[in-house]
């Protein structure tokens, strides 16, 4: 990420301008104090129920600037088993919330995005209350986005570039890979388990599926946020941001192939039905092929955005 060397006067400057980008937020307010409630509920079960030693939250809910009801709530533990961990997952995704809630294992993470995490992360401490108003909400937001865009120890600002849209991509992109793991192993035991097993496997890859396209669907609607400043509205968004990817624009190239749209709206229409009807209404000879290729179909995903970021990448250098 580029940084530059500036002046007390110029440091000062740029206070100003966050001030001012923060005193005309336009966030639902109610909404966000939701969700941080809802994370302080679910930190306060994973410290008393299972032990953990840090629970973070991360992600969308720590960018309040783009947090909407189609956001989900990320949350990282740490100090938790194998096992503890596996049983608190089965816990906190099934949690009583009006927000999807993403859980990770920090300890397992490696690499960039255990960086990128360590990064964003904002601690819930144990035995802390959830915030009594959303003002607290905004004295913790403010006071993390501070210490974000203005180092401690030197004076060098950190801009939001095209390098930042990369590392999240790469961020949701990881978030998948994990998905799909799990697609794999239910695919590995439906034809070993007993008969009457299929079905809670079946249901389990249908939700999982679904939780891959909503990912590569967030993926989407950052580049519509923050590259085409547009995203659509109305009944059919959907289907209207899929088929956006696919335009070329003044900011950018495509990001997906028409090919993969078409791949891609065919996951939609099943991720519709899987949010709308009864599980039981589910076919089985319909998720158990789209599970068989969800590998492939990402893997044509990642290529195009591989390609849409080398593009993003470009434009820096030249710029």
């Amino acid at each position: 990420m580029s940084t530059q060397k500036i002046s007390p006067a110029e440091l000062a400057a740029c206070r100003k301008r966050l001030e001012h980008v923060w005193k005309s937020r336009i966030v639902d307010e109610g909404l966000l104090h939701q969700a941080w409630h809802t994370a302080y509920r679910v930190a306060a079960l994973l410290y008393e129920q299972f032990g953990a030693t840090q629970v973070f939250v991360f992600g969308s809910l720590t960018e309040p600037m783009g947090f909407t009801k189609g956001s989900d709530i990320d949350i990282a533990v740490s100090g938790l088993s194998d096992d503890a961990y596996d049983k608190a997952y089965r816990k906190v995704i099934y949690f009583d919330a009006p927000f999807k809630i993403d859980f990770i294992n920090f300890d397992r993470l490696k690499g960039l995005f255990r960086e990128r995490v360590k990064y964003q992360a904002i601690p819930i401490e144990r035995g802390v209350q959830p915030p009594n108003g959303v003002t607290d909400v905004w004295q913790t937001l403010y006071k993390h986005l501070q210490q974000q865009v203005f180092p401690t120890e030197e004076e060098e600002i950190y801009e939001m570039n095209r390098k930042r849209l990369t590392q999240r991509i790469n961020d949701e992109i990881h978030k998948i890979d994990g998905i799909l793991e799990r697609i794999q192993r239910g695919l590995d035991n439906i034809d070993v388990l007993p008969v009457a097993a299929r079905e809670f496997i079946e249901n389990t890859i249908a939700t999982d599926l679904a939780d891959v396209y909503r990912g590569i669907e967030n993926i989407f609607l950052r580049i519509a946020r923050e590259v085409d400043t547009h995203v659509p509205t109305g009944s059919r968004w959907h289907k209207n941001l899929l088929a956006q990817m696919t335009e070329k624009r003044p900011e950018r190239p495509p990001v997906i192939s028409e090919r993969t749209s078409l791949e891609l709206e065919d996951l939609l229409r099943f991720r519709h039905k899987v949010n709308n009807i009864y599980g039981k209404e589910l076919r089985y000879e319909k998720t158990i092929p789209h599970a068989k290729s969800i590998d492939a179909l990402f893997a044509s995903v990642s290529k195009d955005l591989n390609t849409f970021t080398d593009s993003l990448e470009k434009r820096e250098e030249d710029a």
